[in-house]
């Protein structure tokens, strides 16, 4: 689904089986392989347990990468997970409970490093005239002072720390004494300061099951599971903006089972998921002169304080759901149809950069309080998003048994699934719609959603010891709940910039205080040109699967399975720069030599040249022309587009030996390839870019996926 689901410990498992085969249409709307697990219930006897698992330093085997980076072999790893169970009657043979407690608190290691005046370079910079105390002692305040002075060939830039003797020298611009030629700068003694960060997680886990035999014809079922999760949120520094993020979800059902006659049976289930994460800024600290605390940076010394740069956000999920099953038999055929509801309420809010963020070069622009030459924004317009959203879903299936060893199975599942509420804002900018190029409305919700499903089973012979299957289905997957959160329209939020390179008095005049005015609410030319983002209509991501395979069962308990997997993914989201395209070209770019260098002739008589190129970028050549013709031109415009695809082919054998004679056994063998052009879209990984190398351009990222790998052999 759209939310998170919850872990159920272990030890709270009775039943845990992996649909590996085409399943049927009452299984949701996702491809890929369908997990369940069976919570345990209570039984007419009293049963109870202890347990612990535990993983530390002690136990893991060293790591070659540690000893190459120089750290200890066996950094801290303490891993503890214990709790117990308790499970019985409450009335014989009608109600049962069974409950399980977990905890389990993880810790690890972390530190940081970065660079700061020594205590003669304070006193040096103490003494200067032009200084902002207040930027000084809020620098030496939060990240202190080194122990000795470092060698200016180890600092980050390679070169010493200079500061100016007085006002009036910017060094990100190369004014007074920092002018080329110029002398009087002042070297500075700065060294490295280390920092251990603490780095654990506390992970709690409760479940709670009942059961009500009402008579023969009626039963109830409860299940309730918390999880509960507090992290060091350590990404701040320092210690005064650490704190415990939250993390928590619950989920509740109530199942009612009703025997109509022995040939039909019919479902009935309510369930409630909530999940709860906040990032708060902790800590009361305050900036003398700013409204908020924000995070500050200095490049040249590895060095920044503030709280987490990602705080303040929020994130509440709430999902209600409703569930009705109806599984009929009738001769031949086993009949089940049923209808899957559910609607989700899920505010949110995250403004980028809400609090500033301001980043200088130089530590000495920073301490006379220059305009940031490396980011002076702050985001405005803290907007609640809300992923409000409702599925209406029904499906019917057939299991037809034709003979004793010959099974069709037909099915087809229709879903209805609405917008997330705020992408309905996308109205607001209507006024900057260009009819034909791009057009900003309330995103249309797909109608077309049936899924059909269709497997065979089939036996040959009399012994029952070899199946053949196949199965071929469509489903639709949903999308990300906050794409939407990334792709706001300009009239409810803004980005403030700072550019006035070379003024002084910056944080001393509030930096960007929240009230700055953003301007008028954009309009027409001036709305295109604050556009950055764009929501399309709902296209739901696209999955074929189909799969042909034979067992045989042999030997004294031996299964040997060779199955061939097949995937086609269409209309996947791909974060693309709809507004951008390369400069360079196939009509103006320049040759390169490889073999031997060029004649001077040669290189004149080229059409084009470098110069060309850079007066092309210069004149919006980097701009695709219909977007920069309408004004596109003051951000870039991303949308995440329904235009990915997918392949995977693969080829699995499987031999497993039941458990006889105290012996069982699994091994398996799988070559597939997996290619695609979109691995991911949200920079989940650094091996995958989010974007396209060019946005215009998708088919040229058709490869092999990051997700490819093309031989896997397990034993166990």
């Amino acid at each position: 689904m759209l939310f998170r689901s919850v872990g159920v410990p272990n030890d709270a498992v009775a039943e845990f089986t992996m649909l590996q085969n085409q399943f049927s249409p009452d299984f949701g709307h996702s491809s890929g392989g369908q997990f369940n697990q069976v919570v345990k219930s209570g039984t007419n006897e009293f049963h109870g347990s202890i347990y612990e698992y535990f993983e530390n330093r002690n136990l893991n085997a060293a790591d070659n990468l540690n000893s190459v980076q120089g750290n200890p072999l066996h950094p801290r790893f303490d891993d503890n997970r214990f709790g117990g169970t308790f499970g019985g009657p409450i009335k014989h043979n009608k109600l049962f409970f069974f409950v399980d407690y977990e905890y389990n608190p993880v810790g690890q290691t972390a530190s940081t490093a970065y660079y700061a005046p020594t205590a003669a370079g304070y006193a040096t910079l103490a003494a200067l005239p032009g200084i902002s105390s207040t930027n000084l002692s809020q620098f030496q305040k939060y990240l202190g002072t080194a122990a000795a002075a470092a060698n200016p060939a180890n600092l980050p830039n390679g070169t010493a720390v200079l500061v100016a003797p007085g006002p009036g020298s910017n060094e990100a611009l190369a004014t007074g004494v920092f002018a080329p030629g110029a002398t009087g700068a002042l070297t500075l003694p700065v060294g490295q300061v280390s920092s251990s960060l603490p780095s654990f997680i506390n992970n709690e886990v409760g479940v709670a099951s009942f059961d009500y035999n009402i008579s023969d014809k009626d039963s109830l079922r409860a299940r309730f599971i918390l999880n509960r999760t507090g992290s060091e949120d350590a990404t701040g520094f320092p210690g005064v903006f650490f704190g415990v993020q939250p993390d928590n979800a619950y989920l509740i059902t109530l199942s009612e089972y009703h025997t109509f006659t022995p040939a039909v049976i019919n479902e009935l289930r309510l369930g409630y998921n909530r999940f709860y994460q906040d990032f708060p800024v902790f800590g009361s600290q305050t900036f003398p002169g700013l409204d908020a605390f924000p995070n500050i940076d200095v490049y040249e010394l590895n060095a920044g304080y503030g709280p987490d740069p990602n705080a303040p956000q929020f994130t509440i999920q709430n999902l209600y759901q409703l569930t009705d099953n109806v599984s009929w038999t009738k001769g031949n055929h086993s009949f089940k149809f049923g209808f899957d509801g559910w609607s989700s309420i899920a505010p949110s809010s995250f403004t980028q950069r809400s609090r500033g963020d301001y980043e200088w070069t130089f530590l000495n622009d920073y301490l006379y309080d220059y305009v940031p030459d490396g980011l002076a924004e702050r985001g405005l317009g803290n907007v609640v998003y809300y992923g409000n959203q409702q599925l209406l879903a029904a499906f019917a299936n057939d299991t037809w048994k034709i003979t004793p060893n010959l099974t069709l199975n037909l099915g087809v599942r229709y879903e209805y699934l609405t917008v997330p509420l705020s992408e309905n804002t996308q109205d607001l900018n209507a006024s900057a719609s260009v009819p034909g190029l791009i057009e900003f409305h309330s995103p249309t919700t797909q109608k077309y959603n049936f899924m059909p499903r269709i497997g065979i089973a089939y036996s040959p012979g009399t012994s029952g010891k070899t199946s053949i299957r196949a199965g071929f289905g469509i489903t639709r997957d949903v999308l990300y709940n906050n794409l939407g959160t990334l792709s706001l329209p300009p009239q409810l939020s803004t980005t403030v910039e700072n550019t006035n390179l070379g003024a002084t008095g910056f944080l001393a005049g509030g930096g960007i205080p929240a009230n700055t005015s953003g301007g008028p609410v954009p309009q027409g030319a001036a709305a295109a040109a604050a556009t950055s983002g764009f929501i399309p209509d709902q296209l739901r991501p696209e999955a074929y699967n189909w799969n042909f395979g034979i067992q045989h069962a042999f030997g004294d308990g031996y299964v040997f399975e060779s199955r061939y997997v097949g995937t086609r993914g269409i209309f996947l989201p791909v974060q693309l720069d709809l507004n951008i395209q390369p400069t360079v070209n196939a009509s103006n770019a320049l040759p390169v030599y490889f073999s031997s260098a060029p004649s001077q002739a040669t290189l004149n008589s080229l059409p084009n040249t470098q110069a060309g190129l850079i007066n092309a970028y210069g004149n919006g050549g980097f701009f695709v022309p219909a977007y920069l013709n309408a004004g596109f031109t003051g951000n870039l415009v991303t949308g995440f587009m329904p235009e990915g695809s997918s392949s995977y082919n693969g080829w699995s054998n499987q031999l497993t030996k039941r458990l006889s004679n105290g012996l069982q056994f699994q091994g398996s063998y799988t070559w597939s390839h997996a290619i695609d052009n979109a691995t991911d879209a949200l920079d989940s990984t650094v091996l995958s870019p989010r974007r396209p190398q060019d946005s215009q351009n998708l088919a040229a990222e058709w490869a092999s996926s990051l997700l490819d790998h093309r031989n896997r052999i397990v034993l166990e």
